[in-house]
């Protein structure tokens, strides 16, 4: 007996046999079992074609079921067509092909141009995508282009080779309460809609290896009023992404009531195994991101939980580029986040672009932390072309938020907390305009610069925070402007608020705190900071006198009086306060150890050579000698004393110390170099392991080595993934001048000419193309090449351009031997 659960059908057809009275079960449309069109159903003999059949026919009769029962349906690429759905009972499965020339269509479930198709049932969707690996080409499990009304719901997807499932410029698609197991091969998405509009995704239950469900704009089109509720996500990368490709962009996004936490893998292609972010937004190549509203999640061993991003990768599309896309109007509430990674969230604009709008509600974040206090004080760099990751600019200066290039933002009811200590700041913010931070409150260390650090940022209004006890709360730098910090509970706090020299008191409103003082001339408190040589700056905003002491006793008008900085090398504690008639402001408390010597810097470092090298030594430290070996053995005040920059002609571990009488050693400095023979061809040394980024390829052991005629994998022997190569060649160059070279590599990679960095190129699993331009004499010169692949396609290439040629291949011709 045929059985036909087109639910929805049914439902309408009672519905209407109510109010019309002349209906009957008998106008329900068809069902075509693919049983009765011979179908095998036993996963050896293909049943490609007469499931076509049974499609085909179902479609012909004006559309109906195509009912799957309980057996196992090895087929190739299955055309979906008009009013068709394929209902999968439970015990059916589908399995995709091993062999890519099944896949006319590279997909497992195709349709295009199509309405009112769906997929629904209990049964199973296998792609077998482990055949896939580290193959270029791959089928996904699922495409629809140009749909209207789609519909899949209660199936089981697992296994893709490629994406599992992609909706390009569909109208009106819902996925309901599917089971997702995205393991396969590279690049397993769960979900992809990429250009779409009128989305419902409810009650998803997946684990991914790649992104989980992604919101993509990989064309002019939308993606727009989209709906995302009720799901539980585990993946190894980001949980929640609108972007990477952004070139239309999205508009009116709601993600509600839904869990993120880790993959259950231990291992995979992609990310880590605790995931990337648990929400990614990024416009990077042009489009809008505007009305988005995010609310009601819980997540869980995320590297970042909040990940936001405008910058300008530009990719092209149709040989366009778009100027620099926006980010506005964003709602994040009610989210609870746990054992969140050391690298912390970020928000972060482009200059002159800033993100708009942002909302960061009754939010609560508890962090893996374990920060210093030299990464608190890390500057990084912008990094606008970059592929945007939550990973991208590493360790963040705030183990929290880091906020930067932003327009009218507001936190309300956050906590940030941390199991293992923290001495970075809980948010830092620079170059922020109209900021309002209420009720905010965050663990830190005695010692990190303070709970809040702006920079270059204005109109702001703090109000109704309780900080926990911390040494600063409020750190103002760089020309802050119009700050507002009123109806506060500071009483916890030793310093409320630290202010550099950049800073006008006229431009502070700080008023009607709880702090057990007055005036802001009582809230304020001199500055002391000691730097790298030792020496002691006091400094206070207002033209009053400082006195100060360092003996441990409170400072009065008897004490030293502050003029000029002072040296302050050995132990010891400093405390300074400032007198203005009768007015006094707080006691400003420094602890200081003796101090060290800087460690000294090795430029260049690690590297490959040529016949030698010329290493530099220097030490920031004033006076300190430094001594050092390249044998590999300690270095002491019994070593080689450093004069002058040494030449190296061989294989050799240097290693450097900076010394000062009555100082603490500097830390040691180390760096490794190895020459590379001249040979003919591209010498090559091969290396397998997982990396997110360029590894030093100087502290592995090489897996083999080799030579090869050109800078590509063609030739050379490597696994699918998870593998880095060291490349070397020498040029001969006849005419000095300018040189472009240009290096075209998925992931990361790296090229220099002669030690000197040219190329810094990351993929990021597509392949990019990047450029360099350097100057060269006549004679040989050494090339190299650094390149990892850690998943999705694989390639590189080298190319170059210069006096009397254009761009090509470097080729054997160019080498010398």
């Amino acid at each position: 007996m045929n059985f036909c659960e087109n639910r929805f059908g049914i439902y309408l057809l009672v519905i209407i046999s109510f109010l019309a009275n002349d209906l009957t079960l008998a106008d329900t449309k068809p069902c075509y079992n693919v049983l009765e069109f011979g179908a095998k159903a036993d996963g050896k003999i293909f049943d490609t074609k007469v499931i076509q059949k049974a499609i085909d026919e179902c479609a012909n009769s004006g559309g109906g079921t195509v009912v799957f029962p309980a057996g196992i349906y090895l087929t190739g690429t299955i055309i979906m067509k008009d009013n068709v759905i394929l209902n999968l009972q439970a015990g059916s499965k589908i399995l995709g092909s091993k062999n890519i020339n099944d896949y006319p269509e590279y997909s497992l479930i195709w349709g295009n141009k199509l309405k009112n198709i769906g997929i629904t049932g209990f049964g199973t969707i296998d792609g077998q995508g482990e055949s896939y690996q580290g193959k270029k080409t791959r089928p996904a499990l699922i495409k629809f282009v140009s749909c209207k009304n789609v519909i899949v719901e209660g199936v089981t997807l697992q296994h893709p080779a490629a994406w599992t499932q992609h909706y390009l410029k569909c109208d009106g698609v819902t996925l309901r309460d599917l089971k997702i197991y995205a393991h396969g091969a590279e690049n397993n998405d769960m979900v992809d809609i990429n250009q779409s509009r009128n989305v419902v995704i409810s009650g998803l239950i997946g684990d991914s290896d790649d992104d989980g469900i992604t919101l993509k704009s990989t064309g002019d089109g939308l993606v727009e009023n989209v709906v995302i509720s009720d799901c539980i996500i585990r993946t190894r990368t980001n949980a929640i992404k609108a972007g990477t490709e952004s070139y239309g962009g999205f508009r009116n996004i709601t993600i509600t009531n839904c869990t993120i936490g880790p993959s259950v893998t231990k291992d995979g292609f992609s990310g880590s195994k605790e995931g990337l972010a648990g929400i990614a937004l990024e416009i990077v190549d042009g489009g809008i991101m505007e009305n988005v509203v995010i609310s009601n999640l819980v997540i869980e061993e995320t590297t970042a939980p909040i990940f936001i991003r405008l910058g300008n990768r530009a990719r092209e599309y149709l040989n366009m580029k778009k100027p620099v896309g926006s980010i506005n109007n964003i709602s994040i509430s009610n989210l609870i986040a746990k054992n969140a990674s050391k690298t912390g969230c970020s928000i972060v604009g482009e200059i002159g672009h800033p993100i708009k709008n942002i909302s960061i509600s009754n939010v609560r974040i508890s962090f893996i932390g374990g920060g210093t206090l030299a990464e608190g004080l890390a500057e990084k760099p912008e990094l606008i072309n970059e592929y945007p990751e939550s990973v991208r600019l590493g360790i963040l200066p705030a183990y929290g938020f880091f906020v930067r290039h932003v327009d009218r933002i507001t936190f309300r009811d956050v906590e940030l907390t941390y199991n293992n200590e923290e001495h970075r700041p809980a948010m830092v913010l620079n170059d922020v305009k109209n900021l309002k931070l209420l009720n905010f409150n965050a663990e830190i260390a005695d010692d990190a610069l303070g709970q809040l650090v702006l920079q270059n940022t204005r109109d702001v209004f703090i109000n109704g925070c309780s900080p926990l006890s911390s040494n600063v709360f409020l750190r103002l730098e760089q020309n802050c402007k119009n700050i507002n910090v009123t109806g506060n509970n500071f009483s916890e706090i030793n310093k409320p608020i630290f202010i550099d020299e950049t800073i006008n008191t006229d431009d502070l409103n700080i008023s009607s705190n709880l702090t057990g003082k007055s005036t802001l001339f009582e809230i304020l408190q001199p500055n002391i900071e000691r730097d790298s040589l030792g020496m002691v700056n006091i400094y206070y905003p207002n033209k009053a006198d400082v006195y100060y002491t360092t003996n441990g006793t409170n400072p009065t008008k008897l004490s030293k009086k502050y003029a000029k900085a002072f040296e302050q090398i050995n132990p010891v504690v400093i405390k300074a306060r400032a007198f203005e008639k009768i007015n006094s402001s707080g006691t400003a408390i420094l602890e200081l150890k003796r101090l060290d010597v800087l460690a000294p810097r090795i430029l260049p470092f690690d590297q490959f050579f040529n016949e030698k090298i010329e290493v530099k030594l220097t030490s920031n430290t004033i006076g300190a000698n430094i001594y050092y070996t390249i044998d590999g053995t300690t270095p002491g005040k019994t070593s080689l004393k450093y004069k002058r920059s040494i030449i190296i002609q061989e294989k050799s571990n240097l290693r450097a110390i900076a010394i000062k009488d009555g100082l603490v050693p500097s830390d040691e400095s180390t760096s490794k170099y190895e020459s590379i023979e001249k040979l003919e061809g591209i010498q090559y040394k091969y290396y397998e392991g997982k990396w997110i980024e360029l590894p030093n390829f100087l502290d592995l052991t090489p897996k083999r080595v080799g030579i090869v005629n050109m800078f590509k994998l063609d030739g050379l022997e490597h696994k699918d993934l998870h593998f880095g190569l060291i490349m070397h060649g020498y040029l001969y160059i006849i005419n000095k001048g300018d040189y472009t070279f240009f290096a075209a590599t998925n992931d990361g990679s790296k090229l220099l000419v002669d030690n000197v960095e040219v190329v810094s190129n990351d993929g990021a699993h597509a392949i990019i193309e990047k450029s360099g331009k350097i100057y060269l004499e006549k004679g040989n010169h050494l090339i190299e090449l650094r390149y990892f692949q850690s998943g999705g396609g694989k390639d590189l290439k080298v190319s170059w351009e210069g006096p009397g040629f254009k761009k090509r291949e470097i080729t054997s011709e160019d080498l010398s031997g």
